[in-house]
Protein backbone atom coordinates (compact mmCIF):
# COMPACT_ATOMS: atom_id res chain seq x y z
CA UNK A 1 0.00 0.00 0.00
CA UNK A 2 1.13 3.64 -0.76
CA UNK A 3 1.79 5.15 2.31
CA UNK A 4 -0.40 7.92 3.06
CA UNK A 5 0.75 10.86 5.10
CA UNK A 6 -1.82 11.99 8.28
CA UNK A 7 -1.31 15.02 10.06
CA UNK A 8 -2.33 15.86 13.67
CA UNK A 9 -3.83 19.60 14.45
CA UNK A 10 -3.58 21.78 17.69
CA UNK A 11 -5.42 25.17 18.44
CA UNK A 12 -3.93 28.24 16.42
CA UNK A 13 -5.37 31.73 17.19
CA UNK A 14 -5.35 34.29 14.43
CA UNK A 15 -5.57 38.32 14.07
CA UNK A 16 -5.92 40.53 10.97
CA UNK A 17 -3.43 42.92 10.76
CA UNK A 18 -3.81 45.88 8.88
CA UNK A 19 -0.89 49.03 7.59
CA UNK A 20 -0.44 51.39 5.57
CA UNK A 21 1.57 51.43 2.58
CA UNK A 22 2.15 54.81 1.42
CA UNK A 23 3.01 56.63 4.25
CA UNK A 24 6.03 57.63 5.00
CA UNK A 25 7.99 58.45 8.12
CA UNK A 26 10.31 60.65 10.08
CA UNK A 27 12.18 57.98 12.02
CA UNK A 28 15.29 58.45 14.81
CA UNK A 29 17.84 55.43 16.25
CA UNK A 30 20.72 55.38 18.22
CA UNK A 31 23.04 51.95 19.00
CA UNK A 32 26.24 51.79 20.61
CA UNK A 33 28.74 48.79 19.69
CA UNK A 34 31.91 48.07 20.88
CA UNK A 35 35.21 49.79 19.52
CA UNK A 36 38.27 46.42 19.54
CA UNK A 37 41.18 46.26 18.63
CA UNK A 38 40.60 43.91 15.27
CA UNK A 39 37.68 46.75 14.23
CA UNK A 40 38.77 50.21 12.04
CA UNK A 41 36.92 53.41 12.83
CA UNK A 42 35.22 53.08 9.34
CA UNK A 43 34.30 49.37 10.62
CA UNK A 44 32.88 50.14 13.72
CA UNK A 45 31.06 53.59 12.30
CA UNK A 46 29.51 51.36 9.62
CA UNK A 47 28.36 48.51 12.14
CA UNK A 48 26.91 51.50 14.68
CA UNK A 49 24.92 53.27 11.51
CA UNK A 50 23.49 49.62 10.77
CA UNK A 51 22.19 49.05 14.22
CA UNK A 52 20.82 52.57 14.43
CA UNK A 53 19.18 52.26 11.37
CA UNK A 54 17.60 48.71 12.74
CA UNK A 55 16.44 51.14 16.09
CA UNK A 56 15.04 53.64 13.99
CA UNK A 57 13.00 51.38 11.53
CA UNK A 58 11.86 49.13 14.89
CA UNK A 59 11.19 52.29 16.78
CA UNK A 60 8.70 53.54 13.93
CA UNK A 61 7.10 50.22 12.28
CA UNK A 62 7.43 48.06 15.06
CA UNK A 63 10.24 44.93 16.07
CA UNK A 64 9.39 41.41 14.16
CA UNK A 65 8.73 38.73 17.02
CA UNK A 66 8.31 34.93 16.08
CA UNK A 67 5.69 32.86 18.33
CA UNK A 68 4.92 29.81 17.00
CA UNK A 69 3.66 29.54 13.24
CA UNK A 70 2.51 33.30 13.35
CA UNK A 71 5.32 36.50 12.85
CA UNK A 72 4.24 39.80 14.94
CA UNK A 73 5.14 43.05 15.21
CA UNK A 74 5.88 44.84 18.54
CA UNK A 75 5.15 48.54 19.59
CA UNK A 76 8.35 49.66 21.00
CA UNK A 77 6.27 51.89 23.01
CA UNK A 78 3.43 50.44 23.78
CA UNK A 79 4.64 46.64 23.81
CA UNK A 80 1.10 45.84 21.96
CA UNK A 81 1.98 42.46 19.50
CA UNK A 82 0.26 42.72 15.92
CA UNK A 83 0.12 39.81 13.76
CA UNK A 84 1.41 40.29 10.03
CA UNK A 85 1.73 38.75 7.24
CA UNK A 86 3.98 41.09 4.71
CA UNK A 87 7.49 40.75 4.04
CA UNK A 88 10.54 42.41 5.36
CA UNK A 89 13.59 44.38 4.69
CA UNK A 90 16.94 42.54 5.66
CA UNK A 91 19.49 44.97 7.06
CA UNK A 92 23.21 43.89 8.59
CA UNK A 93 21.80 40.14 9.39
CA UNK A 94 18.26 41.38 10.98
CA UNK A 95 14.76 41.54 9.37
CA UNK A 96 12.71 44.83 9.62
CA UNK A 97 9.82 45.95 8.27
CA UNK A 98 10.99 49.47 6.74
CA UNK A 99 12.82 50.78 4.07
CA UNK A 100 14.81 53.73 4.33
CA UNK A 101 13.77 56.60 2.12
CA UNK A 102 16.58 59.06 3.01
CA UNK A 103 19.06 59.47 5.67
CA UNK A 104 18.75 63.03 7.10
CA UNK A 105 21.74 62.89 9.67
CA UNK A 106 24.08 60.91 11.09
CA UNK A 107 26.27 61.60 14.40
CA UNK A 108 28.74 59.88 15.72
CA UNK A 109 30.40 59.75 19.23
CA UNK A 110 33.29 58.03 20.22
CA UNK A 111 32.75 56.36 24.18
CA UNK A 112 35.71 55.55 26.92
CA UNK A 113 35.27 53.94 29.54
CA UNK A 114 36.97 50.89 31.90
CA UNK A 115 35.72 47.10 32.78
CA UNK A 116 37.29 44.98 34.94
CA UNK A 117 37.94 41.64 32.11
CA UNK A 118 39.34 38.37 33.72
CA UNK A 119 40.64 39.98 36.82
CA UNK A 120 42.20 43.49 35.59
CA UNK A 121 40.93 46.75 34.87
CA UNK A 122 40.88 47.36 31.35
CA UNK A 123 40.28 50.77 28.94
CA UNK A 124 37.37 50.10 27.06
CA UNK A 125 36.31 52.21 23.91
CA UNK A 126 32.70 52.21 22.08
CA UNK A 127 30.82 54.24 19.47
CA UNK A 128 27.56 55.55 19.54
CA UNK A 129 25.80 56.79 16.56
CA UNK A 130 22.61 58.45 16.25
CA UNK A 131 20.49 58.49 13.00
CA UNK A 132 17.46 60.27 11.84
CA UNK A 133 15.83 59.15 8.07
CA UNK A 134 12.91 58.97 6.38
CA UNK A 135 11.53 55.48 6.40
CA UNK A 136 8.50 53.75 4.81
CA UNK A 137 7.04 49.83 5.44
CA UNK A 138 7.92 47.41 3.07
CA UNK A 139 5.36 46.51 0.23
CA UNK A 140 3.78 43.07 -0.48
CA UNK A 141 2.31 42.95 -4.15
CA UNK A 142 -0.79 40.85 -3.82
CA UNK A 143 -0.74 37.12 -5.23
CA UNK A 144 -2.46 36.96 -8.53
CA UNK A 145 -2.84 32.94 -8.05
CA UNK A 146 -5.61 31.41 -7.29
CA UNK A 147 -6.05 28.68 -4.39
CA UNK A 148 -8.49 27.48 -2.67
CA UNK A 149 -8.90 24.03 -0.41
CA UNK A 150 -11.32 21.63 -0.64
CA UNK A 151 -12.81 18.30 0.61
CA UNK A 152 -13.38 16.50 -2.44
CA UNK A 153 -11.79 16.25 -5.57
CA UNK A 154 -14.15 18.65 -7.47
CA UNK A 155 -14.19 22.62 -8.02
CA UNK A 156 -17.73 22.98 -5.84
CA UNK A 157 -16.18 21.31 -2.80
CA UNK A 158 -14.29 24.45 -1.77
CA UNK A 159 -14.13 24.45 2.20
CA UNK A 160 -12.49 25.83 5.25
CA UNK A 161 -14.34 23.96 7.92
CA UNK A 162 -13.27 20.35 7.91
CA UNK A 163 -14.14 17.15 10.02
CA UNK A 164 -12.29 14.71 11.18
CA UNK A 165 -10.36 12.17 8.88
CA UNK A 166 -11.92 14.39 6.12
CA UNK A 167 -9.38 14.30 3.00
CA UNK A 168 -7.98 16.97 2.58
CA UNK A 169 -7.23 18.38 -1.82
CA UNK A 170 -5.80 21.96 -3.06
CA UNK A 171 -6.93 23.12 -6.19
CA UNK A 172 -4.73 25.90 -7.57
CA UNK A 173 -4.09 28.31 -10.72
CA UNK A 174 -1.34 30.62 -11.73
CA UNK A 175 -1.81 32.69 -14.81
CA UNK A 176 2.07 33.09 -15.40
CA UNK A 177 4.75 30.51 -14.71
CA UNK A 178 6.59 29.04 -11.22
CA UNK A 179 7.04 27.02 -8.37
CA UNK A 180 5.12 25.66 -5.95
CA UNK A 181 5.15 24.55 -2.36
CA UNK A 182 2.45 24.15 0.46
CA UNK A 183 3.17 23.94 4.22
CA UNK A 184 0.52 22.80 7.09
CA UNK A 185 1.23 24.43 10.11
CA UNK A 186 -0.55 24.00 13.47
CA UNK A 187 1.57 26.69 15.02
CA UNK A 188 3.79 23.72 16.86
CA UNK A 189 5.14 22.29 13.91
CA UNK A 190 5.00 22.94 10.24
CA UNK A 191 4.21 20.11 7.49
CA UNK A 192 5.33 20.03 4.07
CA UNK A 193 2.82 18.42 1.63
CA UNK A 194 4.08 19.72 -1.71
CA UNK A 195 6.63 18.70 -2.99
CA UNK A 196 5.33 15.50 -2.51
CA UNK A 197 7.35 13.10 0.17
CA UNK A 198 8.52 10.76 -3.10
CA UNK A 199 9.46 13.33 -5.57
CA UNK A 200 13.08 13.44 -7.29
CA UNK A 201 15.22 16.28 -6.05
CA UNK A 202 14.87 17.80 -8.84
CA UNK A 203 10.89 18.85 -7.51
CA UNK A 204 12.72 20.13 -4.19
CA UNK A 205 12.76 23.39 -4.63
CA UNK A 206 8.67 23.46 -5.88
CA UNK A 207 6.92 21.90 -8.31
CA UNK A 208 6.93 23.49 -11.74
CA UNK A 209 3.99 25.10 -12.80
CA UNK A 210 2.46 25.46 -15.92
CA UNK A 211 0.72 28.87 -16.86
CA UNK A 212 -3.29 28.83 -16.99
CA UNK A 213 -2.95 25.32 -16.02
CA UNK A 214 -5.81 23.88 -13.40
CA UNK A 215 -3.79 22.07 -10.82
CA UNK A 216 -6.05 19.78 -8.02
CA UNK A 217 -3.21 18.62 -5.55
CA UNK A 218 -3.52 15.54 -3.34
CA UNK A 219 -5.97 13.25 -5.42
CA UNK A 220 -4.64 10.17 -7.26
CA UNK A 221 -7.68 9.75 -9.57
CA UNK A 222 -6.70 10.15 -12.94
CA UNK A 223 -8.99 13.14 -14.52
CA UNK A 224 -7.37 15.13 -11.67
CA UNK A 225 -3.43 14.38 -11.59
CA UNK A 226 -1.04 16.47 -13.63
CA UNK A 227 0.92 14.45 -16.11
CA UNK A 228 4.06 13.27 -14.33
CA UNK A 229 3.17 13.76 -10.54
CA UNK A 230 0.56 10.79 -10.66
CA UNK A 231 3.37 8.10 -9.46
CA UNK A 232 4.29 10.41 -6.37
CA UNK A 233 1.13 11.85 -5.77
CA UNK A 234 0.29 11.90 -1.57
CA UNK A 235 -2.99 11.73 -0.21
CA UNK A 236 -3.83 14.01 2.99
CA UNK A 237 -6.62 12.79 5.42
CA UNK A 238 -7.08 15.57 8.47
CA UNK A 239 -7.03 14.86 12.00
CA UNK A 240 -8.78 16.93 15.07
CA UNK A 241 -7.21 15.93 18.52
CA UNK A 242 -10.01 18.68 20.44
CA UNK A 243 -13.31 19.19 19.54
CA UNK A 244 -12.33 22.19 17.70
CA UNK A 245 -8.65 22.69 16.06
CA UNK A 246 -7.26 25.18 13.52
CA UNK A 247 -4.48 25.27 11.32
CA UNK A 248 -2.69 27.27 8.59
CA UNK A 249 -2.48 26.18 5.14
CA UNK A 250 0.79 28.31 3.77
CA UNK A 251 0.99 28.34 0.20
CA UNK A 252 3.94 29.35 -1.27
CA UNK A 253 4.46 30.47 -4.80
CA UNK A 254 7.75 31.99 -7.26
CA UNK A 255 8.49 32.62 -10.70
CA UNK A 256 11.70 30.74 -9.90
CA UNK A 257 12.92 27.90 -7.78
CA UNK A 258 12.35 28.44 -4.11
CA UNK A 259 15.09 26.34 -2.58
CA UNK A 260 12.87 25.24 0.29
CA UNK A 261 13.98 24.43 3.92
CA UNK A 262 15.20 21.47 4.57
CA UNK A 263 12.93 18.85 6.90
CA UNK A 264 13.26 15.94 9.02
CA UNK A 265 11.59 13.13 8.47
CA UNK A 266 8.01 13.21 10.45
CA UNK A 267 8.95 10.77 13.44
CA UNK A 268 5.98 11.42 15.80
CA UNK A 269 4.30 8.32 15.07
CA UNK A 270 3.35 7.99 18.49
CA UNK A 271 0.07 10.29 17.03
CA UNK A 272 -0.39 7.59 14.62
CA UNK A 273 -2.82 4.65 15.93
CA UNK A 274 -0.95 0.72 15.94
CA UNK A 275 -3.66 0.12 12.65
CA UNK A 276 -2.62 3.17 10.77
CA UNK A 277 0.90 2.42 11.22
CA UNK A 278 0.36 -0.86 9.95
CA UNK A 279 -1.55 -0.05 7.21
CA UNK A 280 1.38 2.48 6.17
CA UNK A 281 0.10 5.95 6.87
CA UNK A 282 3.23 8.00 7.52
CA UNK A 283 3.54 11.94 8.73
CA UNK A 284 4.85 14.03 5.94
CA UNK A 285 8.70 15.43 6.56
CA UNK A 286 8.57 18.82 9.28
CA UNK A 287 10.23 21.15 11.11
CA UNK A 288 9.11 23.68 13.92
CA UNK A 289 6.75 26.38 13.22
CA UNK A 290 9.49 29.09 14.56
CA UNK A 291 12.37 27.45 12.53
CA UNK A 292 9.73 27.56 9.51
CA UNK A 293 9.18 30.94 9.84
CA UNK A 294 12.43 32.53 10.41
CA UNK A 295 12.45 30.40 6.59
CA UNK A 296 9.46 32.50 5.34
CA UNK A 297 10.59 35.64 6.61
CA UNK A 298 13.96 35.58 4.77
CA UNK A 299 13.14 33.84 1.67
CA UNK A 300 10.44 36.90 1.55
CA UNK A 301 13.30 39.48 1.88
CA UNK A 302 15.53 37.78 -0.60
CA UNK A 303 13.38 36.41 -3.28
CA UNK A 304 10.98 39.60 -4.68
CA UNK A 305 8.61 37.43 -6.92
CA UNK A 306 8.05 35.43 -3.93
CA UNK A 307 4.13 35.21 -3.37
CA UNK A 308 2.07 33.73 0.33
CA UNK A 309 -1.32 33.02 0.80
CA UNK A 310 -2.28 31.71 4.23
CA UNK A 311 -5.38 29.77 4.22
CA UNK A 312 -6.70 29.09 7.87
CA UNK A 313 -8.80 25.67 8.37
CA UNK A 314 -10.98 24.31 11.16
CA UNK A 315 -11.42 20.76 11.56
CA UNK A 316 -14.19 19.50 14.00
CA UNK A 317 -15.00 16.13 15.59
CA UNK A 318 -18.67 15.12 15.05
Amino acid sequence: MTPRPVFLLFLLLCNPFVFSQNEISIATGEAQVDWTADKSELQVKKEAEDEATINALERAFGRIIIQGNSTYLKNLNTGELVETTTVFNSIANSNVKGDVVEVLNVRFEEKEGFAVLEGKKSKIRAMKCFIRLKAKPVTEETPDFEAYTLDCPDPRCINTAFSDNDPFFLAFKSPSPGYLSVFLDDGKRCQELLPYRRMPDRFQDGIPITAGTEYLFFSKKPEFTSEGLKEYTDEYFLRSESPMDQVRIFIVFSSTPLRNLVMGEGDRNELLKDSEQSQGYKLPKETSSEDFQRWLINTQGRKKDLRVTRVDITIAKP
